[in-house]
């Protein structure tokens, strides 16, 4: 089973790769060409004409869509590397950090190369429930704990707020909002298990198990 995981793993790195090199030959450099084109239509209209400025105010909005486009597709490229996984939920923290939190991540065991799929989904995974902790919980205290240990890969985000409403534990999401569902699906396209608990003013915490064996790179 692991070796059906990893080869699904290269496959959809593989995958990516493609996306990614068809959307900058063809989408973004087409994209670019029209721009140009659009470019030298709106220097031969005299300045103080209202379409001037409306096509300028297009053209900048384009200049935007490129390096948003450009963006997804270093994305698709580029994954979170191992030393990066902490101080990226570190990052996710700064930018909804408050006085009234305080966030610390943990790292315990020898640290060992991920997958770059698990690191991509085990991101995601403590990034939402990093930002359901500051914005949900009421709590102090946040933390991330990521832990190699040789059977499994584990991560652990933990408060000590309210807790998660019980109805929101037997429904599997808050009304309108799936983050929880999305958890469960991402930890399944990697094959691991997630796991919840949370009880009234305890706090909660979301942990993530990866088997070894599909969480490690083979060295």
């Amino acid at each position: 089973m692991a070796a059906i995981y990893k080869g699904r793993m290269e496959e959809r790195i593989g995958e990516r790769e493609r996306i990614a090199r068809d959307l900058h030959d063809t989408f973004l450099q087409s994209v670019q060409g029209l721009i140009l084109k659009f470019d030298a239509a709106a220097k031969q209209i005299p300045p103080e004409q209202p379409a001037r400025q409306i096509m300028e105010n297009a053209l900048d909005r384009a200049d935007e869509v490129m390096a948003e486009g450009r963006e997804r597709v270093r994305n698709l490229r580029d994954n979170v590397s191992l030393s990066d996984l902490p101080a990226a939920f570190g990052q996710v923290a700064d930018e909804v950090s408050n006085d009234q939190i305080t966030f610390k991540t943990v790292v315990e065991g020898r640290s060992r190369n991920l997958n770059p799929l698990v690191v991509e989904e085990t991101y995601a995974i403590g990034r939402e429930a990093i930002l359901n902790a500051f914005a949900h919980s009421g709590g102090s205290q946040v933390e991330a704990e990521l832990t190699f240990d040789r059977r499994q890969f584990r991560v652990r985000i933990r408060d000590d707020g309210r807790g998660i409403d019980p109805q929101i534990l037997k429904e599997g999401h808050r009304p309108d909002h799936f983050g929880l569902q999305g958890m469960r699906e991402r930890a399944n396209r990697i094959n691991a298990q997630l796991n919840l608990w949370s009880g009234a003013e305890k706090g909660t915490e979301v942990e993530l198990l990866v088997p070894a064996k599909i969480a490690y790179q083979v060295t």
